[in-house]
């Protein structure tokens, strides 16, 4: 046992989160734009935002509520308002990785972005890459572009393929409700992303079935799936995703504060786990959510239903080398 894995179990046994902060940790869905501390962020920009981080019955109350953080307080921001708002978000999104223990983030960049540069693909990457620099010697920064999979597919493909050809993303996403924009559709864009080299990803299994998971799986031929959690749903979908070593990359409060699961103790990691599927932990939304990494393996041990050697295990699992 390594002596990263020695201080994560002492720190998970103790409650010591200052240990737990000392040993390296992987977030690998992570919105960039969302994925910083909402106190200090509104406090550096001097926003008044009331926080509601809490359950989100309904989807589209989540989407008002990342809405607000995008655009408040202007009714309709200027292009200069948009970069400077969303570099902002991705800047506390880099800070509180940093300062919570988090050595290696995959952000997941909205395509939409390029719009905020008026379509200049190399400005826009020229943006992206100065804020990496200026992290890089404390955290390991391998970008996803994603598209928001109920845009027109003409919009999504004017932004998506210049991403792409940049060669500055490692991975490609799609998110957003997945009750739109089935996988067929996007078929072409992630053949494309995988002639070009690029992980891919898909959000899938988060509001829909394991049947969605397993069809998003093969018809993208995906990597890795963003949440996936209904595939616990079936052990034929688990063993697939087993056999075919497609890791699911778990975000457990955002399950449970958008209400697709009722608590860290029903949530169906253990499930997936003992049916053999890949999974790792992250955060998705941090801003929203309240949640740091740390944070997750905390509410994740204090279940009683892991192992701290389990727990550790997962953390591995969100490294590349795993």
């Amino acid at each position: 046992m390594t002596e990263d894995s020695r201080n994560f179990i002492r720190a998970l046994e103790t409650g010591n989160h200052e240990l737990l902060q000392k040993v390296p940790r992987a977030d690998v869905h992570n919105h960039a734009g969302l994925g910083g501390d909402f106190k200090s962020w509104t406090a550096k920009q001097g926003l008044d935002i009331e926080d509601c981080s809490h359950h989100f019955p309904d989807f589209t109350d989540f989407q008002a509520f990342v809405d607000k953080i995008y655009t408040y307080p202007w009714d309709r921001p200027t292009p200069q308002q948009n970069i400077d708002r969303i570099q902002s978000l991705y800047d506390a999104t880099y800070e509180l990785a940093v300062s919570d223990g988090v050595t290696y983030i995959e952000p997941g960049i909205d395509a939409l972005v390029l719009d905020f540069f008026e379509g200049d693909i190399e400005k826009m990457t020229a943006a992206l890459q100065k804020q990496k620099d200026r992290f890089a010697h404390q955290l390991e920064i391998r970008p996803d572009v994603g598209m928001i999979r109920v845009f027109p597919m003409e919009d999504i493909e004017r932004r998506i393929y210049p991403c792409i050809d940049s060669g500055f993303f490692d991975a490609l996403d799609i998110f957003a409700d997945e009750r739109h924009g089935p996988p067929e559709e996007f078929k072409q864009i992630y053949r494309y992303a995988k002639r070009a080299g690029m992980k891919l990803k898909a959000h899938a299994g988060e509001l829909l079935d394991a049947d969605f998971v397993r069809r998003s799986v093969e018809v993208l031929e995906l990597d890795e799936v963003q949440h996936g959690i209904a595939a616990a749903t079936s052990p034929e979908v688990m063993r697939f995703l087993s056999d075919n070593t497609i890791r699911l990359n778990i975000c457990p409060s955002s399950n449970i504060q958008l209400c697709q699961v009722g608590s860290f103790k029903t949530h169906p990691l253990r499930i997936l786990m003992d049916n053999g599927v890949k999974c790792c932990i992250n955060t998705d939304d941090a801003i929203v959510f309240g949640q740091k990494s740390s944070d997750e393996f905390f509410n994740i041990y204090g279940t009683g239903l892991y192992t701290t050697e389990e727990l550790d295990q997962l953390r591995l699992n969100g490294f590349p080398a795993s």
